[in-house]
């Protein structure tokens, strides 16, 4: 089934359901603004993150419990239920939900490196050097040691014993994988890595924000995957369209500590501030476990979709930058001398909207009538380049990885 066949099944008004006298079972009423968001992220490519609630999603927000985070011993039950689903799919022992991937991101990282100095291997690319806001060297008090994969893609274990220091990694970059072989092959070795006695074994961490992608286009195991890495951070609002949050996973003794770091972080959330902000966590839990169930299964064909219009963009003689792996086309428009303005420009005249720099997202709520409008934008920005039409190229901006 390809997301664009996807029904929705949005239902109209619906009345309460008497329960007791004074009590009301509330459920999950249409709105026309969720209709046209729904409609509108069906022509966005520029992030798997701007798709918007189910209405399974919006049920289990109504549904959901709404204990307090910090005061009640035994937390609140959905947040409990989505950890435990996390659990049960990394094969880790602990889960802990934070309310972004960058927090996640950052108090993993924070509850791994105790005592500076400290450094962090990575891609040079990783979101948590280059899209949080300098976050790590501010918390953790770390260098970072940024690696240019040689092939291009991914790293690999060349990669990391040609820069290795003895302290880091992720699984997605622009839509590229770090395939098993080679994570298993750099956890082995960074696991062996000799250290002195007074201390800490090296970590593995993995910034899984889009690890279910990477799964269901690699076709491995997600719990033979996760068990390479010491600590994972899954961003639910990316591929699979939770409204908000994340959840970390990792040993019992690594997640009790990261609770810790969690509410120093600001990540504690209480009832009063929960409502104001409209961010209780067991409502966002609730509906992150909604968007797990429904999304997971249609990731393969977020994949085709994108595999297809990577082939009719190739057969319009546009070269990517990147092999086209899971959701995302990254396109080299250098190469064809196509400016950024002139694609956002391009793609705009068809309602269509893109980032100008050159990645386009697919996700399980992108639509058919989206994909051909940008079929429709880039073939005639080709044509016309071919035609020696004067091109817009003045100065754009935007961009998110």
């Amino acid at each position: 089934m390809a997301p664009s066949d996807i029904d929705m099944n949005l239902q109209g008004p619906v009345q309460p359901l008497q329960q007791e006298e004074n009590e009301h079972i509330f459920r999950y009423t249409q709105t026309i603004k969720l209709k046209n968001a729904l409609e509108k992220a069906g022509r966005d490519f520029r992030s798997d993150v701007v798709t918007v609630p189910t209405e399974g999603m919006m049920q289990a927000i109504i549904d959901a419990s709404v204990g307090d985070d910090i005061y009640d011993p035994e937390g609140d039950a959905s947040v409990n239920a989505l950890q435990d689903k996390l659990i049960e799919l990394s094969g880790k022992e602990a889960a802990l939900w934070t309310l972004s991937g960058t927090m996640g991101n950052q108090i993993c990282l924070r509850t791994h490196l105790t005592q500076p100095p400290h450094t962090v291997l990575l891609d040079h690319r990783a979101h948590v050097q280059c899209w949080e806001s300098g976050a790590l060297p501010v918390f953790s008090q770390a260098a970072v040691t940024q690696v240019h994969p040689k092939n291009g893609v991914h790293l690999t274990l060349e990669d990391v014993k040609r820069n290795m220091i003895a302290d880091g990694n992720k699984n997605t970059l622009s839509g590229t994988i770090l395939p098993l072989k080679d994570a298993k092959e750099i956890s082995d070795f960074v696991r062996n890595f000799p250290v002195p006695a007074d201390q800490k074994p090296i970590a593995m961490h993995l910034d899984g924000a889009r690890l279910f992608d990477a799964v269901a286009a690699e076709g491995v195991d997600i719990k033979e995957y996760c068990a390479c890495f010491d600590s994972i951070s899954f961003c639910l609002a990316k591929g699979v369209g939770a409204p908000m949050g994340s959840v970390i996973v990792g040993n019992k003794r690594f997640i009790e500590r990261a609770k810790w770091f969690r509410k120093m972080f600001g990540g504690g959330t209480r009832q009063v501030l929960k409502l104001l902000l409209s961010t209780m966590p067991g409502m966002m839990a609730a509906a992150a476990s909604a968007a797990l169930d429904y999304t997971l299964h249609r990731l393969f064909a977020v994949h085709a979709m994108t595999a297809r219009v990577a082939k009719e963009f190739e057969l319009m003689g546009y070269k990517f930058a990147l092999p086209v792996q899971t959701n995302m086309i990254v396109l080299d428009l250098e190469v064809v001398g196509i400016p950024g303005a002139a694609f956002v420009g391009y793609c705009k005249d068809n309602e269509v909207t893109v980032f100008p720099n050159e990645r386009l997202v697919f996700h399980h709520q992108t639509s058919s009538d989206g994909v051909s409008r940008l079929l429709k934008a880039l073939a005639q920005l080709i044509r016309d380049k071919v035609a020696g039409a004067d091109l817009m190229d003045h100065k754009v901006t935007g961009g998110y990885t």
